[in-house]
């Protein structure tokens, strides 16, 4: 992987994905990070999804909870590494989920456990 001058973040949390769901493939490692930039992010490294064809939003949450979760946004599955920022000021600590929900029929995909 190429040195990108400490751009990497530093993990907090860390994940290793390899499931199948609903005839789709996930992989990749999801961590949620300190950020070299600052402020905390989910970094997704590495993450590839095969054979999913709608549109995934990203949440952090609790116990899988999406009623305990701050919306990190829609996930950008066409690259394979980026971060995405959690809001400055957030008290992470009781998060230890990442859940990825399809837009359209608002169905959990994917809970990760951090």
């Amino acid at each position: 992987m190429a040195d990108m001058s400490g751009q990497d973040p530093s993990e907090i949390k860390m994940a290793t994905v390899d499931e199948e769901k609903k005839g789709a493939a996930f992989s990749g490692t999801v961590i949620l990070a300190m950020d070299a930039e600052g402020g905390e992010v989910v970094f997704f490294r590495d993450f590839l999804i095969e054979d999913y064809q709608g549109e995934l939003t990203a949440y952090l949450a609790t116990d899988g909870n999406l009623t305990k979760s701050i919306d990190l946004g829609e996930l950008k599955h066409k690259v394979p590494s980026f971060k995405m920022p959690i809001p400055m000021g957030t008290d992470t600590s009781p998060y230890n989920t990442v859940v990825l929900r399809d837009e359209k029929s608002k169905k959990k995909i994917l809970t990760i456990d951090l």
